[in-house]
């Protein structure tokens, strides 16, 4: 019955009560879908006007009825942009003579989430409808929805400029969104004439936090990296650059946080003392670019003498930039701040560490990590930083409570690089007794030999496969050391053992590839050479990716270039390190042998 009221928009006696089986009649707002939809819902959706006239003349109370979601008409009108509809809906004349108490309330009847008819059309970018509806009812600018939002927030987060100035000719409008924001922090992220509207109106909400955060909306600019709008909002009342969030960091602090050097450059050019401002933490804007890793704001602080003060300031806990560079384990802002003369590679925190007690304090490192380390030890000791004074005896005793965990660590990869040994050698060997090709099965003295043991890839395939068995067998053995409780044993015996299953899985690889090889190239020869280098090259490639640098740092160990023992070296912090290092390495091991 609704598509032949609804066809073509036409009015076909739509507005006579229907009747049903029994004779009785039922007016036009009882014809309604699954959705609770009447008549007047469907055309105002549809856009069919002289429908929707006809319909609310004979039956105006169907203006205020609402559907499972609980849209009026006027919803749906007003959320699919159809003005005309929506100007006959609420025209004061007509509503006024068949409404009558109902026009007070029509426009600012509410929907499931909360939302009236000027919410759907700011939201969905209908000026004409906001329009309409303002002329009428200019003060419903002021409603929010069940989520805090205002009409005018919708528009400013849609970046609709013409809607934002229609919605603040009411002097009740509101501005007000979700979880305490204002428009003005969805406008600085979407539109700078938007922006410009709000704080020509409401200056003040330039100051206004959220309620997650306390975040102002030079907070969330700072965080975009919007240069221009940061202009605009410091231009307005540079006084915003000092407020703090509710973690204590300033716009500065956000700028520094998120990488965004231009935006610094900005905050510092209007507020210049911004640069002493500290978060809770007691860390400036120097500091949360280090612990994010910042390196362009760290050449940029150092390039200029202004900031100076901040090169050795310490934070709450008497963390220096120094020390945040080892603790955030960047290795070039390491370099770069330890290569400055102005900064002072040796001082001490709250806790008595210097920054290379920091770098070589750790215990629970992975090999990348530990490689990482390393290299920043290096960089420190280099540029003349030292070991806080400390007694060896002590670190000793501490680290000898890591020797038994140390073990089940070894053992715990043995037992994983033996399985993968066994496989290697139970793969291999039966491979060497079902060769590619066959055996030769005439009567002739060379019954049961091989019967493409003369081509080269076949040979290659055998050295290869037998060099895959020997070497797991050999990785086997050699784990069997790994539970002694000397250091050096379980760790080079770990090394070796490495070593030499790279070469098993190297030799399997090419066992296999030589083998696929010799059986396809004689039917086609493209096709086992791309199947060859396919098994050769991506394997090698995951070794590079993998393997490089845990054998960088495992050659270093191996090769002594950390050493244990007292060698004759004329800088005496070096000589102190070396020995202090070498006994923490010894004992409590220098790289975890199993994934965290």
């Amino acid at each position: 019955m609704l598509l032949e009221l609804l066809d073509g928009g036409k009015v076909r006696g739509c507005c006579s009560p229907s009747t049903n089986s029994r004779g009785e009649q039922h007016p036009p707002q009882r014809c309604h879908g699954g959705g609770g939809d009447t008549v007047l819902h469907i055309a105002a959706k549809m856009g069919h006007a002289e429908l929707a006239k006809a319909i609310r003349r004979l039956e105006p109370l169907l203006l205020t009825r609402q559907n499972s979601k609980g849209d009026t008409p006027v919803h749906c009108a007003a959320r699919a942009g159809h003005h005309a509809i929506v100007t006959s809906f609420v025209s004061t004349r007509i509503v006024d003579e068949q409404v009558g108490e109902e026009h007070g309330r029509l426009l600012r009847v509410r929907n499931g989430v909360g939302n009236t008819a000027l919410h759907e059309a700011a939201q969905n970018g209908h000026l004409e409808v906001v329009q309409a509806i303002m002329s009428v009812d200019p003060d419903s600018a002021a409603v929010v929805n069940q989520a805090g939002v205002s009409p005018l927030y919708m528009a400013a987060e849609r970046g609709s400029s013409n809607i934002v100035r229609s919605l603040q000719w009411s002097e009740a409008c509101s501005y007000e969104g979700p979880n305490g924001q204002t428009a003005l922090h969805a406008a600085v992220l979407i539109c700078y004439d938007i922006t410009e509207l709000i704080l020509e109106q409401v200056p003040v909400f330039i100051k206004r936090g959220d309620a997650t955060n306390n975040s102002t909306p030079l907070h969330y600019v700072a965080s975009s990296g919007d240069r221009k709008m940061v202009q605009l909002l410091l231009d307005s009342d540079n006084s915003a650059s000092y407020l703090r969030d509710k973690d204590g960091f300033a716009p500065i602090h956000v700028a520094a946080s998120a990488g965004h050097l231009n935006i610094i450059a900005e905050l510092l050019q209007h507020c210049p003392d911004c640069m002493e401002l500290i978060n809770n933490q007691g860390r400036n804007f120097l500091h949360v670019a280090i612990m994010n890793k910042r390196l362009e704001i760290v050449k940029y602080v150092l390039e200029s003498a202004v900031f100076i003060d901040l090169l050795n300031e310490p934070d709450n806990e008497g963390n220096t930039p120094l020390h945040l560079a080892v603790i955030s384990r960047s290795r070039q802002i390491t370099q770069i701040l330890s290569s400055d003369g102005r900064v002072n590679t040796s001082i001490m925190n709250n806790k008595g560490h210097t920054p290379l007690d920091l770098a070589s304090l750790a215990s629970n490192w992975n090999w990348e990590i530990a490689l990482r380390m390393y290299k920043i030890v290096i960089e420190l000791i280099n540029h003349g930083s030292r070991l806080s004074p400390q007694r060896l005896d002590l670190i000793t005793c501490c680290l000898q409570k890591n020797q038994e965990a140390e073990i089940n660590q070894y053992r715990a990869f043995a037992n994983n690089l033996i399985i993968v040994a066994v496989l290697i050698a139970t793969v291999t060997f039966a491979a060497a007794f079902t060769l590619p090709g066959g055996y030769k099965g005439d009567s002739s003295s060379n019954a049961g030999s091989a019967i493409l043991a003369n081509r080269a890839a076949f040979k290659a395939f055998l050295v290869s496969d037998s060099l895959a068995m020997i070497s797991s067998i050999s990785v086997a053995i050699i784990l069997l050391r790994t539970g002694s409780l000397d250091h050096d044993i379980r760790l080079y015996s770990l090394i070796t053992a490495m070593k030499l299953l790279w070469v098993a899985l190297g030799g399997m690889f090419v066992a296999f590839a030589t083998g696929v090889y010799v059986a396809v190239v004689s039917n086609c020869k493209w096709l086992a050479i791309l199947v060859a280098v396919m098994i050769c090259s991506i394997p090698l490639g995951a070794w590079m990716t993998a393997y490089w640098p845990n054998s960088d740092f495992l050659s270093l160990v191996k090769m002594n270039i950390i050493q244990e023992n007292d060698t004759p070296i004329t800088d005496l912090d070096y000589r102190w390190y070396n020995k202090q290092v070498a006994i923490r390495r010894r004992l409590a091991g220098i790289a975890d042998f199993h994934t965290p």
